[in-house]
């Protein structure tokens, strides 16, 4: 009878070992949580203190993460909006739709004022809360013709033709209608090829279209049947009749140069667009704006771009460098003492002289072929006087010249 009573007085004391055990876990496991439980709050006090005192980034930095290296946000489209919403855009949409509700109240579209239809001649980028439009001469040719703008809210304005600059293929207008929102601005000298551009105008009559691309390639020298522009801006972006004069933007949606022409064999797009820099831009605005048009300097003499082929057959020193095939009899050039060749050849559809001075720099600066010249010619002044190296018969000299006024007619006396 003790055996049993002592068994079973042993079973009960161990199993209220067991429990005691069970229950001392189940207190060290509750006591834990509350410690977390009050850590996490404490944590939490913590952190929004810091918001708080110093905003969000704070935390990043605290932490140690390359703050600028994460969208932090765009515009009203936050990186971090408390739900997952904003994670159904890609880094890429956010940008474009910031940088499109950014520039898009900029563009504006330019109708001739007898056709309000909506099938503009154009784009325009507005520059000034007071009405200055910028656009291309092409789209806006003439004082003669009255001008509607259309905003992007939908309102129109008058608008009259303040001056141009065709050889740069710009236009300013001014609109009768204040408290506009200016376009902001961009150096070309920060556009890399390769680094994503959009677009914003009106292909076809499809008001306010965004298109995105690339910058293809820099410093190009594009010719027209009016203008040779040096230093333009390459791109892929999808340009068509329409985005004439409508800004190309860089990512933060500042405009790096003003849409200007297509390269093209079907009349649309093909990839290959170009946009004047926006410092073009903004110096044929000043200009025009203080004198009424814009004046540059020039050469009256007829000009053969160099190559391998023409340095060999002309027996030449040099193979890079503007060759003087003609200059006009008593002009300035000729004045100078600059000659022309003498020896006419075929150059593709052009006949050219060859035996003439070849121009190796202007000023100073270094004339290899077209786009050096054009640009070393492109901001001077008629009446000033430059200095141009020269080879002749092997010799190298240099003669002082003075310019002539640069037109649409005489910036063709170029042979390609």
């Amino acid at each position: 009878m003790n055996r049993k009573f002592s068994g079973k007085k042993a079973v009960l004391a161990g199993a209220a070992a067991a429990a005691a055990i069970v229950i001392a876990i189940l207190l060290s496991v509750w006591t834990h949580e509350l410690r977390r439980h009050d850590m996490e709050i404490a944590v939490k006090n913590a952190l929004r203190s810091i918001v708080e005192r110093e905003g969000d980034r704070a935390l990043f930095e605290a932490a140690g993460i390359p703050v600028d290296e994460i969208h932090y946000s765009y515009e009203d489209l936050p990186l971090f909006s408390g739900n997952d919403g904003t994670w159904d855009y890609s880094d890429d949409d956010r940008r474009a739709i910031s940088l499109f509700r950014k520039a898009a109240p900029s563009v504006v579209q330019i109708l001739p004022s007898s056709d309000l239809s909506g099938n503009g001649d154009g784009a325009g980028v507005i520059l000034s809360s007071d009405g200055y439009i910028v656009t291309n001469s092409h789209v806006a040719p003439s004082a003669a013709m009255p001008y509607t703008v259309k905003f992007f809210d939908g309102s129109t304005s008058e608008a009259v033709l303040v001056g141009t600059d065709p050889l740069s293929d710009i236009a300013l207008l001014k609109a009768d209608q204040g408290n506009l929102q200016a376009i902001g601005l961009a150096s070309s000298g920060s556009v890399m090829t390769g680094e994503s551009v959009y677009a914003i105008g009106h292909p076809y009559g499809y008001a306010w279209t965004l298109s995105a691309g690339i910058v293809s390639g820099t410093d190009r020298i594009v010719s027209s049947a009016s203008a040779v522009i040096p230093s333009m801006i390459q791109t892929d972006a999808a340009i068509n009749p329409g985005n004439s004069g409508g800004p190309l933007l860089k990512q933060d949606g500042t405009m790096v140069g003003i849409v200007s022409s297509i390269h093209t064999q079907t009349g649309s797009s093909d990839g290959v667009a170009f946009a004047i820099p926006a410092e073009r831009v903004i110096d044929s605005v000043k200009e025009i704006i203080d004198t009424g048009a814009v004046h540059r300097g020039w050469l009256d003499l007829l000009s053969v771009e160099l190559n391998e082929a023409i340095a060999q057959y002309a027996g030449l020193p040099v193979s890079e460098g503007i060759l003087v095939s003609q200059v006009v009899p008593g002009g300035n050039a000729d004045r100078a003492g600059i000659r022309g060749g003498s020896q006419a050849v075929q150059y593709g559809q052009s006949v050219i002289y060859l035996g003439g001075d070849v121009i190796t720099a202007i000023d100073g600066m270094p004339i290899n072929g077209y786009e050096d010249y054009f640009a070393a010619l492109f901001d001077t002044n008629p009446g000033e006087t430059v200095t141009l190296s020269i080879i002749r018969n092997g010799s190298v000299m240099n003669l002082d010249a003075v310019l002539i006024e640069r037109t649409v007619e005489n910036s063709g006396w170029i042979a390609r």
